[in-house]
């Protein structure tokens, strides 16, 4: 059993083992066209993503910034013409159902006059984030009187008693001439700083104006009337949304004239373009669209109180105690169009870090296509488990096998091979498997041997035993030709003056021959007279040992393999089939002085070439 430590080290291992993901190669058909269908699917969607969809950029809201001014010229032009037609303005009193009205406090407001914004031009407002069109005015005029009202002593307010003098309702005429020049720049933190390349307003009949600020430096030009029908009211209309008392409230008539309206103008921009086909069109466009949000209340910027000076004492200065003096006050309460700007949109730039990620993503969902298939196959392919995934057991078994194989002292075994032996069928142990393997690999080298010496063609042999019924196969002569060792050839050349050894020659006849000692350059009487017989069949020879000691090298192997070069002793009544290039040996002598007697290798003679003298002396 492995100590803790060594498990410490084995997880350690594991840790920091490179592990990689294994590649399997499959040719199912379905899975290969599964494969090639999500691999398409997610790459154009990728690419999409990628391209279409910007997402290699880096996006920001935008710091819209507005200047408004106001242009009365239309207004002007417009201001000499007759106020009867206007269904707001009442000349004389009286008779004016649309805006009656009554206060909280109980006054009535009935009949408003109209007013030129020319004399009245407190009735618009324009500021920096926002833009104020008053619609309509509510006047009171007040008088507060104090009971003991001097300049030394403090009055309580319970002491002072105030009364409304009179009330007056006033509705500007024809507000929606009043045009305003909007101008609109767009700012970034990654450094951006420019007009819109294109403005566009879009109408709610379908039209649509369009302004290239960076280019003419033009502003967009709207009026109060087309703000309004941007949108989507009528300044005359009814307030669905009007709530309070009175008789207007309880009726719900009180118009947005007198309730005044809440607008807000959404400047939503962009540099990216929504067209697939224009990827890559990075044109600084600006869209400008009116929300009407309802309101239940009044809206106006406030009450504003205008103080006359004090009556008590005359002398006192204008505004030096408000609580010590009698005073007359006017009060004025305004309602209004509130227009308000909201920057929206998104602006980007090409940005490293983004498109890196971008990119790594679109890998991982192309890896996806490559999961969903895996899944798929483990559901539709019973053996695609096992090749995907490694069986860590199957694996251990393995390579404890090899462990095994190659070290001979079988680590983690906990006996010896070498005590395994075979049984009878009485369950006795008898041969240890180490020994009988041994004994299978020398019985299979006896039978292999044995299979080499049988002739493959037996028949021709026997038939060629006898020279006078050999058959004419148009062969080449064989004959053997002596071969003699480096360390001969050296001592016969210091013992004869320099002079090369002759090789012997032994003609092979068709048919079957005795050779033996006297045959060749053979003569020592190690070797019989009846060594060994050679028969003769075209272009084969079979060698039959008469006795021990003669031996045979084969030089080429029967299917072209490499030469065997060691030569095989032939036992006695063996027989061995052999042909041109192989030798044979007629007495092995392994180990002792001289070597092997009268090696020779199988060769064949070229016919005699017949002169033309011979031919017609009939040689």
């Amino acid at each position: 059993m492995p100590s803790l430590m060594d498990r410490f080290k084995d997880s350690i291992a594991d840790a920091v083992a490179y592990k990689t993901v294994k590649l399997v190669k499959t040719y199912d058909k379905t899975l290969i066209m599964m494969h090639l269908f999500f691999m398409t699917c997610i790459t154009i969607f990728t690419f999409f993503s990628m391209v279409v969809s910007h997402n290699y950029m880096k996006f920001e809201v935008p710091i819209t910034v507005v200047t408004t001014k106001m242009d009365a010229s239309a207004y002007l032009a417009a201001g000499s013409s007759s106020l009867s037609d206007l269904a707001y303005c009442v000349s004389p009193w009286g008779g004016n159902a649309l805006v009656d009205y009554v206060s909280p406090g109980g006054t009535i407001f009935a009949d408003p006059q109209c007013v030129n914004h020319l004399t009245g031009p407190e009735f618009t407002q324009v500021n920096v984030q926002d833009v104020w069109v008053n619609t309509h005015m509510r006047q009171a005029s007040m008088r507060r009187v104090c009971v003991g009202a001097d300049a030394a002593a403090f009055v309580e307010a319970a002491n002072c008693e105030l009364t409304q003098v009179y009330s007056h309702d006033a509705f500007v005429a024809r507000p929606e001439l009043l045009e305003f020049h909007i101008g609109i720049s767009v700012e970034t933190t990654y450094g951006l700083r420019a007009k819109p390349d294109e403005l566009v307003v879009n109408f709610p009949d379908g039209t649509s104006r369009t302004t290239y600020p960076a280019s003419d430096g033009v502003d967009l030009a709207l009026t109060f009337g087309e703000i309004l029908v941007l949108a989507g009211v009528q300044l005359n209309a009814t307030s669905a949304t009007a709530s309070g008392s009175g008789a207007v409230f309880a009726a719900m008539r009180a118009p947005h004239r007198l309730m005044g309206l809440k607008l807000r103008a959404q400047i939503a921009t962009t540099n990216v373009n929504s067209d697939p086909w224009r990827p890559f069109d990075t044109t600084l466009r600006t869209e400008v669209s009116i929300f009407h949000d309802a309101t239940s209340e009044r809206t106006g910027p406030g009450t504003q109180v205008i103080y006359g000076g004090s009556r008590t004492p005359t002398t006192a200065p204008f505004g030096t105690s408000l609580h010590t003096h009698d005073e007359t006050f006017l009060l004025r309460d305004w309602a209004g169009t509130y227009l308000q700007y909201q920057s929206e949109g998104k602006v980007g730039v090409v940005d490293l870090l983004t498109a890196v990620t971008a990119i790594t993503n679109a890998f991982v969902l192309i890896g996806m296509a490559t999961f969903l298939v895996d899944f798929i196959g483990q559901i539709i392919s019973s053996s695609f488990y096992d090749d995907k995934y490694e069986d860590d057991g199957e694996r251990a078994i393995l390579e404890n096998m090899a462990l095994q194989l190659e070290n001979p002292c079988h680590p983690e075994v906990p006996f010896d091979p070498k005590h395994l032996r075979l049984v009878n069928d009485d369950d006795q142990p008898g041969m240890s498997y180490e020994n009988a393997i041994y004994d299978l690999q020398a019985e299979l080298a006896d039978v292999r041997d044995q299979l080499s010496l049988i002739p493959e063609e037996e028949a021709d042999f026997v038939e060629g035993g006898s020279p006078g019924r050999l058959p004419d196969h148009g062969m080449d002569g064989l004959q053997l030709v002596e071969e003699f060792s480096e360390q001969y050839v050296i001592a016969f050349k210091e013992a004869n003056g320099g002079a090369e050894p002759t090789a012997g020659v032994i003609p092979l006849h068709p048919g079957a021959q005795m050779l033996g000692r006297g045959v060749g350059n053979v003569s020592s009487k190690a070797c019989s007279r009846q060594q060994f017989t050679m028969t003769v069949v075209r272009d084969k020879v079979r060698m039959k040992a008469l006795r021990d000691g003669p031996g045979y090298s084969r030089e080429s192997t029967k299917d072209g393999g490499s030469s065997v070069g060691r030569f095989e002793q032939l036992k006695a009544t063996k027989a061995v089939v052999l042909t041109v290039d192989d030798r044979v040996c007629f007495r092995m002598r392994e180990g002792k002085m001289g070597g092997h007697l009268g090696i020779y290798r199988i060769e064949t003679t070229s016919p005699a070439v017949k002169s033309w003298v011979s031919f017609f002396m009939g040689c």
